[in-house]
């Protein structure tokens, strides 16, 4: 399930991550053999197959009078999504320019779902800038922790962006165990959850702040605030916080 989740934040379906699994289980075989493999009805794998081909996952090869489906080395893959981002980075001064000179600039974008906090993270990382994280983290949603231990940390830390959090409770939830570490440049204190319950997740960074409900018992919903003087009063309650702990 761990591989299923990291394929689907490469852009793969949970269909195509099941059909490309059973292939590299397989080596090559027979759609239908695939799709036993896979646990997938055959129709469902035909609507696969395509996208699958067009990535380089897979490819065809035609032995005797039979077609088989042989799984290619997924390093072909990733070296195509970084190659990707790598050109849409290349836009990313260009955009942020036309959006400096928009006339109409959005102050407060609201996300739902688990999708929309996605990018409120994907936000944090263009920013770039040092973050301070005020946080519950209890009873989170499984599929947002999968991402910010998959996908977040890992590229907050190849951005080189530090990060100071302010855990209120427990710095133990679930699979996590969150503690100062510096080759992950956090540092962690925890507060008292009585005298400061804080039951989201709250980033400064920037000219920013983001808030973001992603309890499991909750619906998930969020949004950013772009505010120099938010982001600085935020700042300064925070400091004011981290200091007295």
């Amino acid at each position: 399930m761990i591989i299923q989740d990291l394929l689907s934040n490469l852009g793969l379906s949970p269909m195509e991550s099941k059909v490309y699994l059973a292939t590299l289980e397989m080596g090559k075989g027979l759609p239908k053999h695939l799709a036993e493999k896979a646990n997938v009805k055959r129709p469902s794998l035909y609507e696969v197959l395509p996208h699958l081909l067009e990535q380089g996952l897979l490819t065809e090869t035609i032995i005797g009078k039979r077609r088989y489906l042989v799984a290619e080395d997924p390093q072909v893959f990733l070296d195509k999504k970084q190659s990707e981002l790598a050109q849409v980075e290349q836009l990313v001064p260009e955009l942020r320019m036309l959006l400096a000179t928009a006339s109409s600039k959005p102050k407060i974008i609201f996300y739902q779902g688990v999708e929309g906090l996605k990018k409120i993270y994907l936000d944090n990382l263009r920013e770039g800038k040092p973050t301070l994280e005020i946080v519950g983290i209890e009873n989170i949603e499984p599929e947002v922790e999968k991402y910010i231990d998959n996908y977040y940390i890992p590229y907050r830390v190849k951005k080189n962006i530090p990060l100071k959090m302010l855990i209120s409770g427990s710095a133990q939830s679930g699979m996590w165990n969150l503690k100062s570490a510096p080759h992950l440049l956090r540092e962690v204190k925890t507060i008292d959850k009585n005298l400061f319950p804080i039951p989201l997740d709250c980033n400064i960074y920037g000219d920013n702040v983001s808030f973001a409900v992603y309890r499991s018992d909750s619906e998930p919903i969020g949004l950013i605030i772009r505010s120099k003087e938010i982001a600085t009063t935020a700042r300064s309650l925070f400091n004011f916080i981290w200091q007295s702990t």
